[in-house]
């Protein structure tokens, strides 16, 4: 909490509310659903999972839908403030219940001071929230604190590196999976392998896991127009696929990525590539020290791919956490520095576009050590 208020200090914020899933993950320390979506109709599309941060105070309260209440409990949190939301026993208003609670949590935050500057993420912030503030609080101004915030999460806490290192063998198993499959000739299509990826990740967790990513197979595999895939394709002997995969742990993502062919050796160009791409991937790991900038990785991974005979195509990575891709990230502008007890990940990648069907990219997570990089994922590479 104290790296959110000195940052909050620093943009001249008395007070923020905060309303992405991540930020409010990240702050209020429990894990906000990530399907939303269809809950979110019982409250008319107000935000079911908010939170307030007096900047002097270091006082937190948490604005929820009393949907999550029981979350709430289990996860052991008090200073929690619930709207009704829905009932099928008495009439509500969403929007007014939220107003109160929002209200409520502000002043618990900042007593009843007059004139207050609101921390809020401009990206994220719906209008019914400022017009609540600015009609309690009319002298109130009001700075983006998404920056901030992002600057908050640079540095991962212990706990949150455990999170990660889970999740990271969450994905593991995903990844295990499909290697497993492309070595033992089936009946697959796309889809089947993805359910096969999907029972893994939520074997390995113990529990129905979040996750987003990308499966794709043959000559869609050439693209990278992400997402293509998983679709209902049969993949046949010989193909190479790509899965990319980012499963969500109690509030923290994994993310990685491989590539593997299908029952039988893979053929000249495949082999090429995928050895470019270990190579990009190798110098780029060995490059992530404490100290160096996110762009003399990126630039160190470039000359990697041009020993190779080939171009950059891509962003070659970013830090991972509560979101799945932080800033900063290995790009040409990103003069960051990398620091200890970061988490990121790299992410090579080659495709011959729409007139071959290879394509290769390989991403592990990285944890940022004194002594370099160490790999949170263990799995098997496809070649």
């Amino acid at each position: 909490m104290k790296k959110v208020t000195d940052e909050l200090k620093k943009a001249g914020a008395d007070l923020a509310v905060l309303i992405s899933p991540s930020n409010v993950t990240y702050a209020g320390d429990y894990e906000v659903p990530y399907w939303p979506a269809f809950m979110g109709d019982m409250c008319r599309g107000l935000p079911m999972a908010a939170a307030c941060i007096g900047a002097e105070s270091g006082v937190l309260w948490n604005v929820i839908s009393d949907f999550y209440k029981s979350r709430l409990e289990r996860a052991g949190k008090k200073q929690v403030i619930c709207y009704p939301s829905f009932s099928h026993i008495e009439r509500h208003d969403p929007a007014q219940n939220f107003k109160k609670a929002l209200l409520d949590a502000v002043r618990r935050c900042i007593g009843t001071a007059g004139r207050i500057t609101v921390g809020v993420e401009e990206e994220h912030c719906p209008q019914v929230v400022l017009e609540i503030l600015r009609e309690a609080y009319p002298d109130a101004a009001f700075v983006n604190i998404s920056g901030s915030m992002e600057r908050a999460r640079y540095i991962k806490t212990p706990e949150e590196i455990a999170l990660l290192e889970r999740a990271a063998r969450v994905a593991d198993a995903a990844q295990e999976r499909l290697y497993e499959i492309s070595r033992k000739e089936g009946d697959y299509t796309e889809l089947d392998i993805w359910f096969e990826v999907q029972k893994a990740v939520s074997g390995e967790n113990k529990s129905l896991t979040p996750f987003v990513g990308e499966l794709v197979s043959g000559p869609r595999a050439g693209l990278s127009d992400y997402p293509l895939g998983p679709s209902d394709r049969k993949v046949e002997r010989g193909d190479i696929a790509i899965m990319d995969i980012s499963p969500r742990v109690e509030g923290y993502w994994a993310d990685c990525s491989n590539a593997v062919v299908f029952w039988e050796e893979p053929d000249e160009e495949q082999r090429r590539y995928f050895s470019a791409v270990k190579d990009v991937y190798d110098i780029g790991r060995e490059a992530v020290y404490p100290g160096v900038t996110f762009r003399e990785v990126n630039l160190k991974m470039e000359e990697a791919y041009k020993k190779n005979g080939f171009r950059m195509c891509s962003y070659q990575g970013h830090q991972i956490g509560a979101s799945v891709n932080e800033k900063p990230r290995f790009t040409y502008h990103d003069n960051a520095v990398l620091e200890e007890n970061m988490v990121v990940c790299i992410e090579p990648q080659l495709y011959t576009g729409p007139s071959g069907k290879t394509g290769v990219r390989l991403e592990r997570m990285l944890h940022v050590t004194k002594d370099g990089a160490r790999e949170l994922n263990h799995f098997r590479w496809g070649m």
